[in-house]
């Protein structure tokens, strides 16, 4: 069922006119005419006020509204990316502090992360749903990654290339 059509079920149900409601979620009435209509959705944190006010779960409320879960879903992507770069960002505030308070070589530190880095990076790609991610992708998406990928690893391949050609010559 339809988001629209259990709003107007539970608000019925509950003997609240649309004014009442609205009241209620400290909104126009006009919002929930267009959430029962159709016309709009309502927004995550309306729909939790709106489960916890009708004593209903989230499952409940939105239950085959694809719409509306296609926009949860969206806006969910956001925050986990968001999570992932505050978390990144923290370990990696975290990790210098360390690096600089014990006062270890960038050497030992570099071989330190080897196992981590790829363990995490292999856990990262096992764990993502890759139809999905490959849905998201968009042209621009593809270039800049494929340019931020080249700029990680031309050191890289200098390194290795130098190393080869040592290795060969000495």
């Amino acid at each position: 069922m339809k988001i629209a059509a259990q709003l107007q079920k539970q608000r019925q149900i509950h003997g609240l006119s649309q004014a009442d409601l609205a009241e209620e979620l400290h909104i126009s009435r006009q919002s929930i005419s267009k959430w029962e209509n159709g016309t709009t959705l309502p927004s995550f944190s309306n729909v939790v006020a709106i489960s916890d006010l009708f004593g209903i779960s989230l499952d409940d409320l939105i239950k085959g509204d694809v719409q509306l879960m296609e926009r949860l879903e969206k806006a969910n992507r956001v925050n986990k990316v968001s999570k992932i770069l505050l978390f990144g960002i923290a370990i990696a505030i975290v990790g210098d502090t360390l690096y600089q308070v014990i006062g270890i070589s960038t050497n030992t530190l570099e071989s330190w992360l080897v196992i981590p880095v790829l363990v995490s990076f292999f856990f990262m790609l096992k764990s993502v749903k890759w139809r999905e991610f490959n849905k998201a992708l968009t042209k621009p998406t593809i270039v800049w990654g494929a340019i931020w990928l080249g700029l990680i690893l031309i050191p890289e391949i200098i390194d290795f290339v130098r190393g080869y050609t040592q290795g060969m010559n000495g």
